[in-house]
């Protein structure tokens, strides 16, 4: 007869070789994991935030958002929505230039869609400039710049055009991983 002191060590033994796994190098990823580890690798550089900026010398709110990711084919995929208060003015546009000044500044550039600006209709290019001074307490605010619009057309762009200027977010945050 069996007793518990003969089948208890076969029985975790049976257990330790049923839940080992090989961990070699050729061992494939089950296809869930494999998706994941695809869709990260996949993931290019980006840039995103929210920024709230107050608009000087008229000291109204001014709301800006954006998004930005290189695509494996090396294109830029994003938006950007902005409304000036001060104006009363509000464009969207497409995101199609991203470029790394360094860790925590970019530039990005992308044709305005919709527009009530009369000084910026949609088919303008907008470019602006965004800094990420980090998440802690004692970090100064994230920053970004007013846009710059060029007319419709125009060849320049985020490669081309760097704007200099850059606002104090009250709001948001800004978020750029080269």
């Amino acid at each position: 007869m069996f007793t518990p002191r003969f089948w208890l060590p076969l029985l975790c033994g049976a257990t330790v070789l049923a839940c080992a796994t090989d961990s070699s190098p050729t061992a494939a990823p089950s296809p869930r994991l494999s998706a994941i580890q695809r869709s990260e690798s996949e993931s290019g550089p980006s840039a995103s935030g929210h920024a709230d900026v107050i608009q000087l010398p008229s000291g109204a709110l001014r709301t800006f958002s954006f998004h930005a990711r290189v695509m494996p084919d090396g294109s830029v995929e994003g938006e950007y929505d902005n409304h000036n208060r001060a104006a009363g003015f509000v464009n969207h546009g497409d995101v199609t230039c991203l470029r790394f000044i360094n860790d925590h500044d970019a530039v990005l550039s992308g044709v305005a869609q919709k527009s009530d600006n009369p000084a910026a209709p949609p088919g303008t290019t907008a470019v602006f400039r965004v800094g990420d001074n980090g998440e802690g307490a004692d970090d100064p605010p994230d920053q970004v710049s007013q846009l710059a619009n060029l007319p419709a057309g125009s060849t320049a762009d985020c490669r081309t055009i760097t704007p200099v200027i850059l606002f104090p977010l009250v709001g948001g945050n800004v978020q750029i991983r080269p």
